[in-house]
């Protein structure tokens, strides 16, 4: 796959050198029987900073996303976001879905899924893909017959804290989780904050500076916390810099494409 290098709608800023980054413990049970809609958890955060432990378990909340090009197919990564009606919302980058349909999502465990382009803001580079999330022996003859799937094998939601997100200053521990072409969030960089969110004209909104390596791949891609919890969505850099778009501004576009809002919570991410 080739990677894709451009954003949507920042020629500006790509005139300034920047590059596009595409390249392409939880308490919920499966309800699959009696038609019930697949529930699936919030990521639970830890109570405090514990950035090894944050960086093991943030890739359930992540994808891989596979785009068809027009000229060649291309990838970027994704986040969990939201549910509805037992299928998954993914956030990513909206520039990520300019040039075609989502050919795979594919999970933090290997598992893969269809996706369909839910659409992108028109205001915001924000896209959102739906998914419907399968375990991966559900077709098999060796799958356990009636077994709920273990709530701590799902994919989780990201975890949204509003406390911990409006009091993140320059000493606090952030990383992001990239989606390389042969994985999902197996690549976890260190990150931490250069400038706040402000309005950058290049971007047309508030958008965070971070102090990270740019990579392949990282379009789209989770920035977290040291205790899991999701701050922001990668939308592109250069060298050393990358610039996010915050979990607030990721929330409003959501409920601008999809009708639906997540709902934060001071002391802990809620549905």
């Amino acid at each position: 796959m080739k990677e894709k290098h451009r954003f949507r709608a920042v020629r500006s800023l790509l005139m300034k050198g920047f590059k596009c980054l595409t390249a392409g413990t939880v308490l919920f049970s499966l309800l699959l029987s009696a038609g019930c809609a697949q529930v699936f958890p919030v990521l639970k955060a830890l109570d405090g900073e514990r950035t090894q432990e944050a960086k093991q378990m943030v890739p359930r909340c992540c994808v891989r996303l596979d785009v068809a090009g027009k000229e060649a197919e291309y990838y970027g990564s994704g986040v969990v976001w939201d549910q509805q009606d037992g299928r998954l919302i993914i956030a990513t980058a909206g520039h990520l879905l300019e040039e075609g349909e989502v050919l795979r999502v594919v999970f933090y465990d290997g598992t893969i899924a269809q996706g369909n382009n839910v659409g992108v803001s028109d205001s915001l580079d924000v896209g959102f893909v739906e998914a419907v999330w399968k375990p991966a022996l559900a077709d098999s003859a060796e799958a356990p017959s009636g077994r709920p799937q273990p709530a701590e094998e799902l994919p989780a939601l990201v975890n949204l804290h509003q406390r911990r997100f409006d009091t993140m200053d320059e000493a606090s521990v952030l990383f992001a989780a990239i989606s390389t072409q042969d994985g999902c969030a197996d690549l976890i960089l260190d990150a931490s904050l250069l400038e706040r969110a402000w309005y950058r004209e290049e971007f047309g909104s508030d958008v965070m500076i971070l102090a990270c390596d740019a990579q392949a791949g990282a379009s789209g891609a989770g920035v977290f916390d040291g205790c899991g919890s999701f701050v922001g969505l990668v939308l592109g850099g250069t060298g050393e810099q990358t610039a996010a778009l915050s979990m607030e501004l990721v929330n409003d576009a959501c409920e601008e494409v999809c009708g639906i809002r997540r709902e934060t919570d001071a002391y802990g991410g809620q549905p």
